[in-house]
C-alpha cells in the first residue's frame, strides 16, 4: 500500500506538475498572444497611416492632375487664338502685299505716263518755238509789206493781233505745264 501511496503521491506529483506546466504554457501562450497582438496592433496602426499618407499623396497628385489639366486647356486655346490672330495677320498682310504691288504698277505706269506728258510737252514747245519763227518772219515780211502798201490793212493787223494773243496763251500754258 505504501507503494500505491508513494505511486500514487508521484502521480499526484506528476499531475500538479503537468497541470504547472500546463499553467506556464498557458500563460506564455497568453503572453505571446498578447505581444502578437499588440504588434498586429501596431503593424495595423501603421499600415492605416501609410495608407493615410498615400491617400493624401493621391489627392496631391489628383489635384496637380486637375490643375495641369487646366493650364492645358487654357494654353491650348491661347494656341487657337494665336493661330488664328496669325492667319488674320497673314491675310492682312497678303492684302498688303497685293496693294503695294499695285501701288507698284500705278507708279510704274505714272512714270510712263510722266514720260510721255514731258515727250508732249517738248513737241509742244517744239511747235511752239516753230510757231513763234514762223509768226515772226509773217510779221516781219507783213512789216515790209505794210510800210510798202503804207500801212497794211485791217485784216492783217486783226490777223497779228489775233497770233499774238494765241502766242501769249501758248506761253502761258506752256508755263503752267
Amino acid at each position: 500500500e505504501k507503494m500505491h501511496e508513494v505511486s500514487f503521491k508521484d502521480k499526484e506529483k506528476e499531475h500538479l506538475t503537468r497541470l504547472q506546466d500546463a499553467e506556464e504554457m498557458k500563460k506564455a501562450l497568453e503572453q505571446q498572444m498578447e505581444s502578437h497582438r499588440e504588434a498586429h496592433q501596431k503593424q495595423l496602426s501603421r499600415l492605416r497611416d501609410e495608407i493615410e499618407e498615400k491617400q493624401k499623396i493621391i489627392d496631391e497628385i489628383r489635384d496637380m492632375n486637375q490643375k495641369l489639366q487646366l493650364e492645358q486647356e487654357k494654353l491650348s486655346a491661347d494656341y487657337d487664338k494665336l493661330k488664328i490672330e496669325d492667319q488674320e495677320r497673314e491675310m492682312k498682310l497678303e492684302k498688303l502685299i497685293l496693294l503695294n504691288d499695285k501701288r507698284e504698277q500705278a507708279r510704274e505706269d505714272l512714270k510712263g505716263l510722266e514720260e510721255t506728258v514731258a515727250r508732249e510737252l517738248q513737241t509742244l514747245h517744239n511747235l511752239r518755238k516753230l510757231f513763234v519763227q514762223d509768226l515772226t518772219t509773217r510779221v516781219k515780211k507783213s512789216v515790209e509789206l505794210d510800210s510798202d502798201d503804207g500801212g497794211g490793212s485791217a485784216a492783217q493787223k486783226q490777223k497779228i493781233s489775233f497770233l499774238e494773243n494765241n502766242l501769249e496763251q501758248l506761253t502761258k500754258v506752256h508755263k503752267q505745264v
